[in-house]
């Protein structure tokens, strides 16, 4: 409510906008119309929720969210408020549900989402993520379980720089789908868009646009435990030439839908990639 009412005094408020936000996000005391795009990305991720629970829909897809870094107090990287989370408990608490998957497979990891139900059982959250030693936000290491209650139910799946799709595949037969089939979702919350191309311009993992639908495909198979209930939020990707596509094969996985799928062509950029050492943490 303080970050709402003082991005909203006009885009020349004079106050210290860094309290509720990360200089990544906006350009401070110029909040202009980003406040209310993050309010809309609410707003779909509500609607999602509501179409999915009330049996409207089996599946809905919402572009433009996956807001996996704002914290309950404090948003970052690119992200204010977090959509994720917000669907994620507005499914518990306003629909009734007692069990709620959160997948992520953005490249960087929710630390966000992480913060928001690190010691609640009720929600799973599984997140695939590039190994935080080499990529922001430095947390999603595989001993971050939880903690209390929630314990356990933290489950996160460091990817080692240029992961092809094999090794996503072993990681969702040996841990993904098992884990979906022991917690009995009664629904699932994805989230994550294109970074994890090999040609995503912020990242260093190694899929490629086939594999987008193959993921996709990985989902709705795993929906089939909650009668493929399912709310996909689409978001990130930092090549603007794989982002269509890879969103494309993911809504096509998703969905069950055979179309020809084209692997857009980029001129061959080096990476390197800093391993960090493990004090990193934060």
């Amino acid at each position: 409510r303080q970050y709402y009412r003082a991005a909203n005094l006009g885009e020349s408020y004079t106050g210290n906008l860094a309290r509720f936000l990360s200089r990544d996000n906006v350009p401070l005391g110029r909040s202009g119309k980003v406040e209310e795009a993050a309010r809309l990305i609410i707003g779909q991720a509500k609607a999602a929720a509501d179409m999915v629970a009330a049996g409207e829909a089996e599946k809905v897809v919402a572009l433009g969210g996956g807001m996996h870094h704002a914290k309950p107090h404090y948003g970052e990287g690119f992200c204010i408020y977090n959509d994720v989370a917000f669907c994620a408990r507005y499914l518990r608490q306003v629909h009734g549900l007692d069990r709620v998957l959160v997948l992520d497979t953005d490249a960087h990891a929710g630390n966000g989402t992480a913060e928001y139900f690190y010691d609640d059982p009720s929600v799973l959250l599984v997140d695939l993520h590039q190994d935080p030693r080499t990529l922001y936000p430095g947390t999603g290491f595989a001993d971050q379980l939880g903690s209390g209650d929630g314990k356990g139910f933290t489950i996160n799946v460091p990817m080692p720089p240029f992961s092809e799709w094999g090794a996503y595949r072993l990681v969702f037969e040996k841990i993904v789908r098992p884990v979906t089939e022991e917690f009995r979702p009664q629904v699932i919350i994805r989230n994550g868009g294109s970074d994890p191309h090999a040609a995503d311009e912020l990242t260093n993992l190694g899929l490629q646009v086939k594999d987008f639908r193959m993921l996709g495909e990985q989902v709705r198979e795993m929906a089939g435990v909650c009668a493929g209930r399912e709310v996909d939020l689409i978001g990130s990707g930092y090549n603007r030439q794989v982002l269509p596509h890879a969103w494309l094969a993911l809504i096509c996985g998703l969905a069950g839908i055979d179309v020809e799928l084209e692997e857009p062509e980029i001129a061959s950029v080096w990476k390197s990639v800093d391993h960090s050492p493990d004090d990193i943490r934060t």
